[in-house]
Parts: structure tokens; C-alpha cells; sequence
């Protein structure tokens, strides 16, 4: 590998290397600092033209005039060598002449698997769009390009609709990234279109950050009845934000703190209060998904998802064995959502899913209610919960695990008790909950930082996995809690205890276990609380 910084690294030596096939020199990165002119990036495009050994050329940020276009356009037309590339700067795009150039080598190299032109400047330039998009169409017998980066471009609905039109006869495109863009629903009806061709092969797409709306996003998961290729589906921060909501309650969600609540069926007019336009796309997903089984992981962060929608997957995903992963950060799934993951996970007679294995749930207003609708879910591998409210772990593993039934009188989300003997412990044989002595029995990653757990909690957690429960564990993030521990008074009127003091007992709890279950890596210190 070269890299364009430093006196050792000239043009003059990259050409020769270049010209002598140096079988060492696979990977080129011209950084974008490096002062480098159009004509000496064409002097590199000359030499490789006949070079048979360099298999990525990164040049980002480095303008391009016509002439050094046309360089890299017969490079590309006669080399068979090189698999990725990135070229051009930000404004590339507003230069009609020079994009067109690059097409026509484009359409006709026979050798590139990825090529990267994130903030290439693409945006609102047609004939820029045209020009590429004509090269995409390209042919099953020479086109090899399987990535395609096009983000942060600023692509419109009609560029976007250029682009879905072209790429819906390529049989080799597998990846396609459109994140960060400027499109909305036109585009995103075009991708959806594409994504039902029968011509495509595409097995990932980001469509992340883009204003996609309901309308768009239903349109996108009707077209995955239809696909049989697609694997991974990205669609984060793509609904209308939420709706401002009155101080204080940020973090409350209608129907879902009380144990009574959750063991009832949502009137219709209950659900019309939490419904939102992330769930009526994540529903038209989930209806999919009961025969689409190609589909592996599914990411909709930032998605106004409620407990309406997170229940239509967690039903779908009865009858669906492809999914592999799923990501719903920062929506409000809530206690109620996420004991419908729970029962759809667990075995307790019905239907159940045993192929999800990853679960991100993490800034979803979950409680305790909703951890111990989780624990009996012994097909998952990862968890994350990070920044809930599930400041209790301990009482769910042990409760799951010996079938104590306990009736619960009192909310979950109420502030940290003074002593475990005030903490309710809750029925996990309640409908809509889980019933299995098989405690996360895969279980290998569970996140729970930011949760509000006392040191003494986290003690208490200790003991039942010293007692052996969530056998499989080998990583437990808990950090960025502990900062009001109960023996400290913090919380109660008194002041906190010293934070060395506190910080020396955590590390002590998580030392003791470390040392009875030698494979456990336990992330406490609050430096940890995100990877």
C-alpha cells in the first residue's frame, strides 16, 4: 500500500511502480491534502492503463479536469485489475463533460467490484445522473461492479428515479448505498419499484436519512413481498419528527407501566393515541416478511416506531425464519413492544422464532416489565437495551428460571427502591409475557448501560450469573450507571458517596464474577457506556 503523504511517496514513483506490475503495490490512497495536479492524477490513470497488480485507487477530494477524465476512462476500458475506486471531489458532479467521460469508461470495464463516489456533488445535475446511470445499465456480460456508494450526494426524487430505472436491469449491483440524500417519496417509489423487479440482484441497500415519509416507506416494505434477493434493509431517520410532547413527559408512554394495562388488548381508541407513521411502515414490513424469508437484518433507528408496530413484527417474525438481526433504536416500543418480542421469541407451546439473534432495542422507554417479557427468549445471542430504564435485571433471570409466580401490585418504572426488599417482583407467566426455565440460553452480548442500576442491583446480578444463569454470556456492557447507589443515599436526600468509594466497589462486583466465569467480560466504567 502507498499512501500520497510524505517525500517518499512522488508521483514519479507511483507511475513507475505502476508501470513495473510491482506485484507489492496493490492499494493507492492519494489523501486529500496532498497537493496533486490533473495532470499528474493523469500521468496515474496512463500508467494504469497496462498495470496488472493494483486492486483499489483511492483519490477523494482531488478534482478532475476532461483530459485527466479521459485518462482514467481508458484505464478503465482496458484494465481488468483494478476492484475499487474512488475518485473526485465534491463538485464533480457539476461537470457534465467530465462525468460523461468517466461513464463511457465505466460502461466498459470489465474488473471493478466497488465503486465509491460518496459527496461527489451529484445531486440536481441530470445530465451527471444520466451519464451514470447509462454506464450502470451496462450489460450481464461485461458489468462487474457488485458496490455502488452514492451517498451524501444530495440526489433529488428525479435523480433517484434516473438512477432506480437503470439499475433495475443490472444482475451484478449487490450493494447500494443512498444515505444522506435529498429524495423523498417519488424516489423512494422508484427504489421500491426496483426492489420488486425480477431483473435485479441486489442484497443490501441504505436508505437511511433521507425523507422518505409513510407513504414511501410502505411502498418499500409492499416491494418485499416480491424481492427474493435482498438481505439487509436500512431505513434509519427517515419518518417526519415526532411531535413535541409536554415537559416532563419525554419518557412516558401511554398504557405501558402497569402490569394490568399490558395484560389487556389496546381499544381502538387507545391505539389511535399511540399510533404513529413509523408503524404503519414497520406493519407493511412485518406483512411482508410472513413470506419474504431472504431478508437477514433490518435497521429502522429514529423511526416514530410505537408499541403497535414493534408488536406487527414481533407477530411476523412467528411465522418468519429469515430474519437474522434486528435494530430499532431510539423509537418507543416500550414495555408493551418489547414483551411482544418476548412471547414471539420464546418457546411456550405456539409459534414461536428460534433464527433472530440479534435484538437492538437500546433508548426505547423499556422498564423491568419489559425485561422480564424478554428473558425467555433462548434463541437470541445479542441484546441491547442501553439507556432503558430496567434498573432491576436480577429478579427476571431468577424468577424465569425457577417458574416463580408472583403477583405484581405495583409499577416497574417507579424510582429506585432503597432496598431490594421494596423492589416488586413480577409474574413471568402472564399473557403477553414469557414462561420457560431456558434463561437467554444463547445468549452471548447484553448491553444494559444507562439504565439506572445501582451498584447494589448490579450485586445482586452478580450472584445469578456466579449462580450460572445466562450460561453463554461473554460480554455484559453495563457501564454509565451506579451514579446514585442506594448505600450511598443518593437519590434519598442525602449526599452521594464518594465517587472513588463507588467506583472501587463496582470494579470489586465485577472482578468477583469475572473470576467464577473466567469467559465474562464485564464494560462497567462509565467511559464504556458505548463502544
Amino acid at each position: 500500500m502507498a499512501w500520497g503523504g510524505g517525500n517518499a511517496n512522488t508521483v514519479e514513483a507511483w507511475v513507475k511502480r505502476l508501470h513495473d506490475n510491482d506485484p507489492s503495490f496493490t492499494s493507492l490512497h492519494i489523501l486529500s491534502f496532498r497537493r496533486i495536479t490533473s495532470p499528474e492524477l493523469g500521468q496515474v490513470f496512463d500508467a494504469l492503463s497496462t498495470n496488472a497488480t493494483l486492486k483499489e485507487l483511492y483519490a477523494s477530494g482531488h478534482a478532475l479536469d476532461e483530459p485527466a477524465a479521459h485518462s482514467l476512462a481508458k484505464a478503465l476500458a482496458q484494465n481488468r485489475t483494478l476492484e475499487r475506486l474512488n475518485i473526485g471531489n465534491d463538485t464533480m458532479g457539476a461537470h457534465a463533460g467530465v462525468m460523461e467521460i468517466l461513464a463511457e469508461g465505466l460502461a466498459k470495464n470489465q474488473g471493478l467490484l466497488r465503486l465509491d463516489l460518496e459527496n461527489k456533488g451529484l445531486g440536481g445535475h441530470e445530465s451527471s445522473v444520466r451519464a451514470l446511470a447509462k454506464a450502470l445499465e451496462g450489460s450481464e456480460e461485461t458489468m462487474t461492479l457488485q458496490e455502488l456508494n452514492l451517498a451524501r450526494n444530495k440526489l433529488t426524487d428525479q435523480d433517484v428515479v434516473i438512477l432506480s430505472q437503470a439499475l433495475s436491469t443490472n444482475k451484478t449491483l449487490q450493494k447500494l448505498d443512498l444515505c444522506l440524500n435529498s429524495f423523498s417519496q417519488e424516489g423512494t417509489n422508484a427504489v421500491a419499484e426496483y426492489l420488486a423487479s425480477p431483473g435485479q440482484a441486489l442484497k443490501e441497500i441504505d436508505l437511511s436519512d433521507n425523507e422518505i415519509s409513510e407513504d414511501g416507506g410502505v411502498a418499500v416494505g409492499k416491494s418485499l413481498s416480491h424481492n427474493t434477493t435482498l438481505e439487509r434493509l436500512r431505513m434509519s431517520s427517515v419518518m417526519d419528527p415526532p411531535l413535541p410532547v409536554e415537559e416532563g413527559q419525554e419518557e412516558f408512554i401511554a398504557f405501558d407501566s402497569d402490569l394490568t394495562d399490558l395484560n389487556k388488548l389496546l381499544t381502538n381508541e387507545q391505539e389511535l393515541e399511540l399510533r404513529s407513521d413509523g408503524d404503519t411502515v414497520l406493519e407493511t414490513i412485518a406483512q411482508s416478511l410472513r413470506t419474504n424469508s431472504t431478508l437477514q437484518e433490518l435497521w429502522m433507528d429514529y423511526c416514530n416506531i410505537s408499541p403497535l408496530g414493534a408488536a406487527a413484527l414481533a407477530d411476523a417474525l412467528r411465522e418468519n425464519t429469515g430474519l437474522v438481526t434486528v435494530r430499532m433504536r431510539n423509537n418507543s416500543v416500550g414495555n408493551r413492544g418489547a414483551r411482544a418480542f418476548g412471547s414471539a421469541l420464546t418457546p411456550s407451546g405456539g409459534a414461536f422464532n428460534s433464527t433472530l439473534h440479534s435484538l437492538e432495542l437500546g433508548e426505547n422507554k423499556i422498564g423491568v416489565l419489559g425485561w422480564h417479557g424478554l428473558v425467555g427468549a433462548s434463541a437470541l445471542e445479542s441484546l441491547g437495551l442501553y439507556a432503558n430504564k430496567i434498573h432491576t435485571l436480577h429478579e427476571a433471570l431468577e424468577s424465569h428460571q425457577s417458574h416463580a409466580v408472583i403477583a405484581s401490585t405495583t409499577s416497574p418504572v417507579s424510582p429506585v427502591p432503597s432496598s431490594t426488599d421494596d423492589i416488586p417482583a413480577l409474574s413471568a407467566t402472564v399473557a403477553n409475557g414469557a414462561s420457560t426455565t431456558q434463561v437467554l440460553e444463547k445468549l452471548v452480548h447484553l448491553d444494559v448501560g444507562c439504565n439506572g442500576i445501582s451498584r447494589e442491583h448490579f450485586t445482586q446480578l452478580g450472584v445469578s450469573l456466579i449462580k450460572g444463569l445466562i450460561p453463554a454470556l461473554i460480554k455484559l456492557e453495563i457501564a454509565g450507571n451506579g451514579d446514585r447507589s442506594e448505600s450511598g443515599g443518593g437519590g434519598h436526600g442525602e449526599e452521594p458517596e464518594d465517587e472513588h468509594e463507588e467506583q472501587s466497589a463496582w470494579e470489586r462486583v465485577a472482578t468477583r464474577i469475572e473470576e467464577a466465569r473466567p469467559n465474562l467480560v464485564i464494560h462497567w466504567k462509565g467511559a464504556q457506556a458505548r463502544e
